[in-house]
């Protein structure tokens, strides 16, 4: 199997992290850096649906990034328009398929992430100072090859 088929398999399909979200890698693509050696890289292009936040669940984010066997780095741009509020953060993760703590015999992917909020000039500056960024992880499973899974909002 090629590196660019093994990518496809691997990555392409419906993802769920330990909050409900979910993560659909609906395309792999290679790209060449143009270098004499010519090395290829795999752009991943997929929707993000949070399952936290002001956004709703149905709403899908576009979410773009790459690939290298099993390691990942992604970000999506979240918008929503809620009568007159814009509501908009960007949040990006990297990370890597690991056998899962909670069971060894099955595989997730194991990310850190950093998303930036949207404050106005002032705004929340007593309340969050000089964070400009919020940071975690997440645990995603893969649930199917097929982007389109079904996922049932989690309550």
């Amino acid at each position: 199997m090629s590196e660019y088929s093994d990518a496809q398999s691997r990555w392409i399909g419906t993802w769920q992290n330990q909050k409900g979200s979910v993560m659909r890698i609906r395309g792999v693509v290679t790209e060449k850096t143009g270098t004499p050696d010519d090395t290829e890289h795999f752009r991943i292009t997929g929707t993000y649906q949070t399952a936290k936040g002001s956004i709703p669940f149905n709403v899908k984010s576009p979410l773009s990034g790459y690939v290298t066997l099993d390691q990942i780095t992604f970000s999506v741009s979240f918008r929503y328009f809620a009568g007159d509020r814009d509501i908009h953060s960007l949040t990006a993760w990297a990370g890597q398929i690991l056998p899962n703590p909670d069971n060894p015999a099955r595989e997730s992917l194991q990310t850190l992430w950093n998303l930036v909020p949207n404050l106005a000039d002032g705004e929340h500056e007593d309340q969050y100072g000089w964070v400009i960024a919020w940071s975690g992880t997440d645990r995603f499973t893969r649930l199917s090859s097929d982007p389109d899974h079904i996922v049932v909002e989690p309550s």
